[in-house]
This record gives structure tokens, sequence and C-alpha cells, in this order.
């Protein structure tokens, strides 16, 4: 009895609140799912009515007829063109080699500093090398290696005793990677070389970023030391300008313009081309001619111990055995070389430093892969609208146009499954009509005569269906024929793409109308299942009422039969 009670009154008060849960969780689960649908559209409508140079529809791309030998990036502002070319060389970096040596032949007449000095492109490294009177034919590569591939950009002064006088003021530069900072001194009263270089110590540390400036002291004689802390970073601290006399050569001695580490133009190695032999390996960092490197010692006989003489050196001699010193390419001059790539342009010769090449033509960057053999064809390269990508585009944005009108069409209108979830919402129907509109009216604002509606351009619209693009071939047309038209039709203060974006600025986000709904069936959601626990509980405690009742009726109904029993048998004895 109490369970029937419960499910009486449940069937009464909860089962109907619980269905108008059901709808509103299916309505709020809907929207969100539209929502989700539309912000999609939003965005690729957002890439499309972009104009300028950032525009869709200023997408260009390079078509070759052989791939295999280069690429061709076309930017947006590549003028349509086709170019005949041919690859004869490709870059490569300088490399220079050491003889092929005993790697453990005893060297005890190499003890010292020695300091190499390696040119490549616009910039200097110094780099020094230590060793002892202990030494190998190995270790003197390797100790050569170790400094070139661990060096850092080092401006040192020339050393003065701590307690003489300099005096003097003005001011010089000190140039990072670009960045160019002035320090101001002024020791006209005369100050001590000590005081000076702690000075300039704590001006360049508190003004410059990305060096480490420390004193340093050696007996009685004290320098300023100036570390560029980023490898790839040079340094530049010209004499010339400094307005007073601290630079000069009788003074710091400082005249250095974009210093940079040696580690930044070149890698070294050393290998065993045979057993029991090593040979010292130096390879330019960057490809090309310009990009040479350009070596000598610049104190001792580091390079010339090696084999790489000034001769060589100088004349940039190529090895011509495997055991021999020298370069393995030539570079003869800037026109003739090993080290630059090589192309015929539209028949003419043109080289550069590098495999990518990006100041030939306006807005393209060619990429080399591979040289070409004379049997090989001439590959054409055609610059022009990139027809795929952009088409690719459009039919992304037809495509999300579709999912979301068309989930709310079938969620609206009545069908096999019933009545539509959408059904008689004047927010859904709105949206809806808007698309509609959109995908089927005219652009205005337009020049008379230009493209105005999609179905001009292949693009159709049919209520069932949705947008499609039912003539390929027509939208081609217009975009290589008429591209301006095309994009305008898009991207125009009234376009498509532009007016859907504004239309759907309103409904979807966090401050749109698909928001509004969403939290108030959420809210409706949560009332009701708080109606339900709270009748839920009413119900709960009616029936435990009841049950308590029944309780207390069924113990009554006990006593009565045992009362019955009792009189029953007390009868039976007296007769």
């Amino acid at each position: 009895m109490v369970s029937s009670f419960k499910t009486v009154q449940e069937q009464r008060q909860i089962y109907p609140l619980k269905n108008k849960i059901n709808t509103y969780s299916n309505l709020s689960s809907t929207w969100s799912s539209l929502s989700t649908s539309l912000s999609s559209l939003k965005d690729i409508a957002y890439t499309l009515k972009y104009s300028g140079d950032s525009s869709v529809f200023n997408t260009s791309s390079a078509k070759l007829s052989d791939d295999s030998f280069f690429s061709v990036t076309a930017s947006s502002n590549a003028t349509p063109a086709s170019y005949a070319i041919r690859v004869n060389q490709l870059a490569k970096s300088d490399i220079a080699v050491s003889n092929t040596m005993a790697s453990d032949t005893a060297v005890t007449t190499m003890a010292g500093t020695h300091k190499i000095q390696i040119k490549s492109g616009d910039y200097t490294s110094n780099v020094d090398v230590t060793l002892t009177s202990s030494e190998t034919n190995d270790s003197i590569m390797d100790a050569i290696s170790d400094a070139i591939n661990n060096d850092f950009a080092v401006v040192q002064s020339t050393a003065h005793v701590a307690t003489d006088t300099y005096t003097g003021s003005g001011t010089f530069k000190i140039n990072i990677d670009g960045t160019e900072t002035s320090i101001d001194y002024d020791y006209s009263t005369g100050y001590t070389w000590d005081d000076v270089v702690s000075d300039l110590v704590s001006k360049i540390s508190s003004n410059v970023d990305g060096v480490t400036a420390e004193k340093v002291t050696d007996g009685t004689d004290v320098s300023l030391k100036i570390t560029v802390n980023d490898k790839s970073q040079y340094i530049t601290m010209a004499a010339a300008d400094d307005t007073g006399t601290l630079l000069d050569s009788s003074n710091l001695n400082i005249d250095v313009t974009k210093e940079k580490s040696a580690n930044a133009l070149a890698s070294a190695s050393v290998f065993a081309p045979t057993t029991g032999n090593s040979k010292l390996s130096i390879t330019a960092k960057n490809s090309g001619y310009d990009n040479r490197l350009i070596m000598s010692d610049a104190s001792g006989s580091a390079l010339d111990f090696v084999g790489l003489t000034s001769t060589i050196l100088s004349n940039h001699t190529v090895t011509s055995t495997d055991t021999d010193a020298g370069f393995i390419y030539d570079a003869t001059s800037s026109t003739s070389n090993d080290l630059n790539s090589v192309l015929e342009f539209n028949g003419i010769q043109v080289q550069r430093d590098s495999n990518t090449i990006t100041d030939l033509v306006s807005d393209l960057t060619i990429n080399l892969k591979a040289k070409m053999e004379s049997t090989d064809t001439t590959v054409t390269a055609t610059v022009g609208k990139d027809v795929d990508e952009i088409k690719s585009k459009v039919n992304d944005f037809i495509s999300k146009f579709n999912d979301s009108y068309l989930y709310i069409k079938n969620r609206y209108y009545s069908g096999d499954s019933g009545r539509g979830i959408f059904a008689g919402d004047s927010t859904a129907y709105s949206l809806m009509k808007k698309l509609q509109d959109i995908a089927i009216g005219k652009v205005d604002g337009l020049t008379s005569g230009n493209y105005a509606y999609l179905s001009e351009i292949g693009i159709t619209f049919d209520p069932s269906t949705g947008l499609s693009m039912s003539d390929s071939s027509a939208f081609e047309t217009a975009l290589q024929n008429h591209p301006d038209q095309v994009a305008d039709l898009f991207n125009s203060t009234n376009g498509v793409a532009t007016s859907l974006y504004d239309s759907l600025d309103s409904y979807v986000g966090a401050d749109g109308s698909i928001a509004d709904v969403i939290n108030s069936l959420d809210n409706n959601v949560s009332y009701l299942n708080d109606r339900v626990d709270s009748i839920q509980s009413s119900i709960d405690k009616q029936a435990e009422n009841l049950r308590k009742q029944y309780e207390s009726l069924q113990q009554q109904l006990a006593q009565l039969l045992m009362s019955q029993q009792m009189y029953s048998q007390f009868g039976g004895g007296f007769f």
C-alpha cells in the first residue's frame, strides 16, 4: 500500500516535472551544439572577410612543370608570370682541411697562446688557442677545434699599470647585434687606470644588455674585458666613434667592427681518415662565396703547424690530394666559384650565397633542392592565383554554412520523427531566415555590372539542402578572370562573409542570444530539479507516516488475534 501510494504521487507530481526537465535539457544540448557549429561558421567567415594583402582571395601559388629540383613559394602580392629556370649549381659552405698527420707524434715546441683570426661574411672572430709543451698532432688539432667551437666574441683592451693616470672625457658607442648604446665618461680630473676600468665595468654592466664586463688584473696591470653572452651576436666598438681619446691605440686600444664568436662563423672537427692519423676540418656556418673562410695566424703558428700555411690561406688553395692541407671548394672570384648557387633564370645566369633565394623576384622564394643535369628539361614556374587554395576555403565555408543551416532546419520543421525541437522557436526561425537571406540575397554597394549574387559565380542555394558549388568551372573562371569581383562579393562592407560574421556576432559567444537561451534553459532545469527533490522528500515523508500507521494497525490486529485465541482456548477448557 505504501509503495502504491508513492507510485501514484510520483506519477501525479514528479513525472510531469521530469518530462519538462528532459525537454529543457534536450533544448539546452541542442542549442549548445548549434552554438558550436555557428562558431565554426563564424571562424571561416572571419577568414573570408579579410581584404587587402591578407585576403584569402589574394593567395598566390607557383606551379612547376617538375618539382624535383626546386620549390617556389609565392606571397599574396606576387605578380602573375611564368619563368624558365635551371639549377646549375647548389650553394655550399666553404671547408678547409689540414694536412693528414700521425696522431700520436709528440710536439714540444708549440707552448703558448696562438691567436687565429677567422672572417666570414661581414664578421670577424679572433680565437685564442692555448697549447703546452707536451702535445701531440692530434691534441693540437683538438685544441684548435675546441677553441673555435667554444669561442665567444671578446673585446679586451691593452693593459695599463693600475696606478698610472688617464685624463680625458667623451662618449663612445657599444653596438650589440644592431642595438647601440652610448657610454659617457668624464675622467678630466685624472683617474688611475684601476678606477677608469672599474668605472667602465659599472657603466657597461648597467647600460648594455647581453654582455659581461670585467676588470682583468695581471700583476700590477689592469685591462677591460667585454664578453658577448650570446654566441650568435656581434659587437662593434669603433675608435672613430669615440668623441674623446679613451679607445685610441695609445689608451685602451679598442677598435673592433662586427666581432663575432668563431662558433657563429664556423664549426670544426677532428677525424681519422686512416688508422693512426688525424685531420682537422673547419666548415663555414653559412654557404656562398661571400661567406667563405678567410683565415690567418694573427699571432703564433697554430694553423701553419697543421699545414694551413699563409700561402694556402691567402690564395684559397684547393687541396690536390686527400692528405694535403687546403680548401675543398674553389673560390677564385665572386663570379667563378664552387660556393654560390648558380641559376639560369629566363636565360640569364645568376648567383646567390644561399639555396634559399628571396631577392630574385619580388614576393617569390625559391628553394633549391638539386642540381640539374644537361639532359634535364628546363623547369617552367607559373605564378598566379592559387585557385585550389581559394576554392578549398570557399568549400569549407559552404560546408560549415550547411552544418548550421540544416541543423536548424531539420529541427524546426515537423517530419517523420515528429515535431521538431525548434518548432515555434522565434530565435531559431530568425537565425535560419538570416542564413537564407544571406545565401540568396544581393550584396549591395558593389560596382554596377560586377558580381552581386553567389549564384553568379556558381554557388547556389536550395532550401532543402543549403549551399553548394553547383558549377565549379564557373567559380574557377570567375576567380581567374575577375578575382577582385569575387573577393568583393565575400569581403566588401556588405559582402557575404562580412554580413554573416556580423550577424552571427549577436548570436554566439558569451554575450550572445544563444548563450542567454541556454542559461535560461539550464536555470529552468536547475529549478525543476530542486522542485523534484522537494516533492520527492514530501512524498517520502508521507509514505513513512503511512508506514507507521499501518505498522500500528498491524500491531493492534495482532493483539486482537492473540486475545481471540486465548478466549477460544479458555472457552474450550470451561466446557
